[in-house]
């Protein structure tokens, strides 16, 4: 029973990630079956359909990106902290300070400097810039949590009695917390930062392209197009519209929660089995 109920949890999980999958399928497979006000027109030359899927597809980028940046860094500092002392020290001081800076406001003061040159260009490298930056915020919101995770569960491993026997054979601390992070608890904490880091990169993400959307519209994401710059793009219809434009709101907020629900499944299993 407990098997079978997690392979229904895992099929669950892949339904509600499906936002982020099909967002790569071709455009022409949703064109002939989308509403028509889905589609271009003149006075929506993209179409809200064509703004949709390019968000979902930013935000999958995002968030891989995100994910294999921050995932290195925090594997690597929390590594360090254990091997020294010093080091550890120095790290915590950092990350407090770091993790008493609400995480929106380092996206906003990373971006900011840059957000005049990218809202004047546009191209492969505007994007690639704008990328850049916001991973760089996020993976510095998520920093703090991540290495204190990781290295607080090696700590404990390297300081149980078991670790003692390597001691006395001679075995150094590095080699000794190299074995102990292929343990099995140590790949299940990888595995729970790492869902941890997904759904807070979701969240900022989504909060920074609403922010910047409302307060600078139609330049405030040129080349980081967010489905919460789409949710805050169409806000409004909330009031003025009817009918199918009432989906321009609703569909990327029920997305966003669906995919936001698949990473809580994933991080609650895996604090569950540890």
């Amino acid at each position: 029973m407990k098997k079978q109920f997690k392979v229904l949890r895992i099929i669950f999980v892949v339904i509600l990630l499906l936002p982020l999958i099909i967002s790569w399928l071709p455009y022409n497979w949703f064109a002939g079956i989308a509403p028509e006000s889905f589609l271009p027109t003149r006075t929506n030359p993209e179409g809200f359909l064509k703004l949709l899927l390019t968000s979902f597809q930013e935000l999958s980028i995002t968030l891989v990106t995100t994910l294999v940046f921050a995932m290195i860094i925090s594997i690597l500092l929390g590594y360090l902290s254990v091997l020294s002392n010093k080091v550890g020290r120095f790290f915590t001081n950092i990350m407090n300070a770091i993790e008493s800076i609400p995480s929106i406001l380092i996206a906003l003061f990373c971006y900011a400097p840059v957000s005049g040159a990218l809202a004047k260009s546009a191209g492969p490298k505007s994007t690639v810039l704008s990328l850049i930056v916001f991973v760089a915020a996020a993976t510095a919101t998520v920093l703090p949590e991540a290495v204190r995770s990781i290295s607080i569960p090696l700590s404990d491993l390297y300081n149980r009695k078991y670790s003692i026997s390597f001691r006395s054979y001679g075995f150094t601390k590095n080699r000794i917390l190299a074995v102990l992070m292929k343990t099995t608890l140590m790949r299940d904490t990888t595995k729970r930062v790492a869902a941890g880091i997904l759904l807070k990169t979701l969240v900022l993400d989504t909060s920074f392209g609403y922010v910047i959307q409302v307060g600078l519209g139609s330049t405030g994401t040129p080349q980081h197009t967010s489905p919460g710059a789409l949710v805050a793009l169409n806000r409004q219809v909330l009031l003025f519209g009817s009918g199918s434009e009432m989906w321009y709101f609703w569909l990327p907020s029920i997305l966003l929660i669906a995919v936001s629900v698949a990473f809580l499944i994933i991080l609650n299993e895996d604090k569950e089995e540890a």
